[in-house]
């Protein structure tokens, strides 16, 4: 086994995407692989590292513009800037298309690494992302306002429609019209203010000076990924007609670019099976999510990896993993390609998963020896793959 203790000194900085330190730690992460001869490769990608901070202006200024809109009453200007702020927002996040996100664009990284008989007719890949991300608002907290979404198109929706209606009423001395614009004042009001929280959420995580470590979002899950792959290299476990893939991405904490790209990478030869990891480390039980995917859909897990998962587990530490979910993770890009994808986790006995993207997620949430414990869990589940082909 590695030195998990000098693998999580490599996890345990902020390292948000685009910064130096994520770029340290892509290098360190090279030199750990070429210190120990285990082959890799790397796979660039455009990475849009301000994702959320662009998103989070377009949708904080959409919110002004439209408040001014309404209170001056702006009329047709009102459905304009409903139509184009909502439009660039939606095509941008729900359909990748960077009309907001681009600014200081780079390249990023996947590190991928290989394992087993190139021959095989089956692949697994298992994965992790190595960035961090800091937010006003942990996940849970976070929830809500993502929660509110369809309500809030709504909203826009009772802004922008009556808006010429509005203005004729007004101009004629219409008794409806002092009423409908009290509605309109009032909702814009709402949704500036509730945008403005959100859009502050997303745009001053990087500039606080307090830090999460991603620790245990994802380092573990990281440092648990480069175990087993020194334990492949070393031909500690034999197999027969699976081969592996690990995959250490980037962009993971920016909607999931370096695996979205890597999916894309192998259309007409997708692999197999997936395996994502979040979470590890912790004191807590092992989960394992029965959804992943976003705010616009959810997808189910597969239900043969999770019972594969189960008795990897239950080998390793004589308990099963207990069910939860949804999650949002990279699994949700093997899924949407029609990959059967399982997701594996683990909780902290105090807080649950509550704290990440926080200072809360920190060197002392992680523990050593359950790093160790997470390579024979992974060592045990390509067994029980190799074995009984569930790929």
């Amino acid at each position: 086994m590695p030195d998990f203790r000098e693998l999580m000194a490599v996890f345990s900085v902020p390292r948000p995407n685009g910064s130096a330190a994520e770029h340290e730690t892509r290098r360190r992460i090279r030199l750990w692989l070429e210190s120990r001869r285990i082959p890799y490769e790397i796979q660039n990608f455009r990475l849009y590292p301000y994702y959320f901070e662009a998103l989070g202006a377009w949708l904080l200024l959409v919110a002004v513009l439209l408040a001014v809109t309404v209170w001056q009453r702006a009329g047709w200007w009102t459905l304009l800037v409903a139509a184009a702020g909502a439009g660039a927002a939606l095509l941008d996040n729900a359909f990748h298309l960077p009309l907001v996100t681009w600014p200081g664009a780079q390249r990023g990284e996947n590190i991928l690494l290989r394992f087993g008989p190139p021959d095989a007719g089956r692949e697994l890949v298992i994965c992790a992302h190595y960035d961090s991300k800091t937010e006003l608002l942990d996940h849970y907290q976070r929830l809500f306002f993502l929660k509110q979404l369809q309500r809030a198109l709504a909203l826009v929706a009772v802004l922008a429609v009556p808006c010429p209606l509005e203005g004729r009423l007004h101009a004629q001395g219409h008794p409806l019209g002092a009423p409908l614009y009290a509605l309109r004042s009032t909702a814009a009001l709402l949704i500036l203010v509730l945008v403005a929280v959100f859009s502050l959420n997303l745009m001053i995580g990087r500039l606080l000076k307090a830090q999460s470590c991603g620790c245990v979002d994802n380092g573990a899950a990281c440092a648990i990924l480069l175990g087993l792959a020194e334990r492949l290299s070393s031909s500690g476990l034999a197999m027969r007609s699976l081969k592996v893939t690990l995959a250490l991405f980037g962009g993971e904490e920016v909607d999931r670019q370096g695996s979205r790209f890597f999916v894309r990478s192998r259309r007409g030869h997708l692999p197999s099976t997936a395996l994502n990891l979040e979470a590890l480390g912790q004191d807590g039980a092992y989960l394992y999510w029965e959804q992943d995917g976003s705010v616009y859909r959810l997808l189910p897990t597969s239900n043969e990896l999770n019972q594969a998962l189960n008795q990897a587990v239950r080998r390793v530490t004589g308990q099963e993993p207990r069910p939860a979910g949804p999650v949002t993770s990279d699994g949700a890009s093997f899924l949407q390609a029609g990959v059967p994808t399982a997701v594996l986790g683990s909780e902290s006995r105090r807080l649950g998963n509550a704290g990440l993207h926080s200072p809360a997620d920190n060197p002392a949430r992680v523990r050593l020896d359950r790093l160790a414990e997470g390579v024979e869990i992974l060592a045990a589940f390509i067994e029980v793959l190799d074995r009984q082909g569930h790929c």
